[in-house]
């Protein structure tokens, strides 16, 4: 049910579901549609903009590699400003950032018109619009993070099929705009274009989920208990935290993931880098090997939903899906430099764009479970800087083995092994390959950050009267959608070797899907 009482102090909207799970349906599917938009005309047009760089290089008579670095800073702010965009929506909400987003993309090409320097281009292009997009690009997942639970991966398969539809279709549209208007026109029109942002944003209506609730109890208990310390310095820490979830950093399985996926954007990057010019090494022509990214990006178009549907029938862990989709693309990696001719190398494309459509509709999958529905602005944030900071380190890598062995087979070679490393390091997370919450090692903390611990098939010995709770024969399960509970404010104070494990000030939230008790909470 919707409260349609007026705005409270902290700007909370009128049409705001409140204390909910997340629906799986009804207005987020309208959400989907917006972000697939987002998706289509912000994240494509970053991937696109190269267009631009002949005109760019000829007008302004710069070098290659400060002409190209305008199309890197773009897509760097893009990512590495996502923490700013996370903070904003969890001040205000994800449509305020987004529309937000739009206005300021569309200022930043707007001043670019009037640009006279490369330098000039750097701030307006690079810094300004890079801002403006990643204000709508991170938040637009974070909405379908907070709509969609069970149906998570088949939202986002759909979303960033977005991507692959603007990378298809946007890179023809920029240069008929150049040649039809200038690139002083192309960019006005361009301007327009992410002015529907707005109308996007406008769409994803805030939703007010259970956890959050949950989270503002939480706060509210580490108030009353932190009232001894310094008045100055705890009150702006918390504070930041709130606002940043700094403390993401340090909780390991998120962290773990992200390095991952550093990992595997770096990797990533030389396809876009490098493929066109080894195409063009076997004697293609320019056309022929510039639309071999177009042939990736329409096996990515049937491949991200599909896979993303696929990956919530829980025939395999989304985990395992996702390294599988990685692995595939190292492999398509290694065997381009195998291809001697244009056919092999179509092959290495269609094959490349359906693993890619199982990493890129999983990846927010995986972040919200590593940071939890209520912490995904943040969430994605913290995860797209390291994706942001892979992708400015890609190229110019890959240029560097192009000069230091005169042939880009190296460069693929190396991407590969950067995926595989990947592949390796998430399988330092215990989360990522067991159903235990609890992982070997960690002191009996709960992975999750927000404190929850999650067990099922609990069987009550012992209740004594000074308030501490005996469990034995405990079955720790994340995956679990029946009979599970949830238990917050859980301090364990006994493990002993027989089994049995002692909580105190145990407050039980949450019971099974189906609104019935847990029978071993039952007496």
């Amino acid at each position: 049910m919707y409260s349609m009482e007026r705005p409270n102090k902290d700007g909370m909207p009128k049409a705001v579901r409140l204390g909910v799970k997340q629906p799986d349906g009804g207005w987020g599917w309208v959400v989907v549609a917006g972000a697939f938009f987002i998706h289509a005309g912000v994240f494509a047009s970053t991937l696109s903009f190269g267009v631009f760089y002949a005109e760019f290089r000829e007008v302004f008579q710069e070098s290659a590699g400060i002409t190209s670095f305008v199309s890197s800073t773009l897509m760097g702010t893009m990512l590495m400003c996502s923490p700013f965009a996370g903070a904003l929506s969890n001040l205000t909400s994800c449509r305020t950032a987004i529309m937000a987003g739009g206005v300021i993309s569309a200022v930043g090409l707007v001043v670019s018109y009037f640009a006279r320097t490369m330098i000039h281009l750097f701030f307006s292009v690079g810094i300004l619009t890079g801002l403006g997009l990643s204000l709508m690009y991170s938040p637009s997942l974070a909405m379908i993070g907070r709509y969609f639970d069970r149906r998570l991966a088949t939202a986002n398969g759909i979303t960033v099929c977005g991507t692959a539809v603007g990378q298809f279709a946007l890179p023809p549209l920029f240069q008929f705009l150049i040649d039809e208007f200038g690139w002083r026109g192309a960019l006005l029109i361009v301007a327009g274009l992410m002015l529907n942002g707005c109308v996007c944003g406008a769409l994803m209506r805030p939703i007010h989920l259970a956890e959050d609730t949950k989270e503002q109890v939480d706060r509210k208990a580490q108030s009353t208990g932190d009232q001894e310390l310094p008045i100055v310095h705890v009150p702006f820490r918390r504070k930041v935290n709130e606002t940043f979830h700094v403390s993401l950093l340090k909780h390991r399985p998120f962290l773990v993931f992200s390095v991952s996926m550093f990992g595997m954007v770096l990797g990533n990057s030389v396809v876009f880098v490098h493929l066109v010019a080894r195409a063009q090494n076997l004697g293609v022509e320019k056309t022929s090997a510039a639309f071999l990214l177009s042939i990736m990006g329409v096996s990515e178009i049937f491949s991200r939903p599909l896979n993303g549907w696929l990956s919530d029938r829980r025939k395999i862990s989304k985990v395992y899906y996702y390294m599988i989709g990685v692995t595939g693309v190292a492999i398509a990696n290694l065997a381009i430099p195998f291809a001697s001719n244009y056919k092999g190398l179509v092959v290495c494309m269609v094959v490349y764009g359906l693993f890619s459509g199982i990493v890129f509709p999983l990846a927010p999958v995986l972040v919200c479970r590593y940071s939890g529905a209520s912490r995904i602005s943040s969430g994605l944030g913290w995860a797209f800087v390291f994706q942001g900071a892979a992708a400015l380190l890609g190229p110019p890598v890959a240029g560097w083995l192009y000069d230091a062995t005169g042939n880009y087979d190296m460069s693929f070679f190396a991407a590969a092994i950067f995926m595989f490393v990947s592949v390796l390091v998430l399988l330092l997370n215990p989360c990522s390959t067991t159903s235990r919450t609890l992982g070997p090692g960690t002191g009996g903390l709960p992975d999750r950050p927000d404190g929850i611990v999650a067990l099922s098939h609990v069987q009550r010995d012992v209740s004594s009267e000074d308030g501490i709770v005996v469990l034995s024969h405990v079955k720790r399960d994340v995956s679990s959608e029946d009979g599970i509970v949830v238990l917050s404010h859980v301090q364990r104070d006994v493990s002993s070797e027989d089994g049995i494990v002692v909580l105190s000030h145990v407050k039980r939230d949450v019971s099974s899907e189906d609104g019935q008790s847990n029978p071993g909470f039952r007496g």
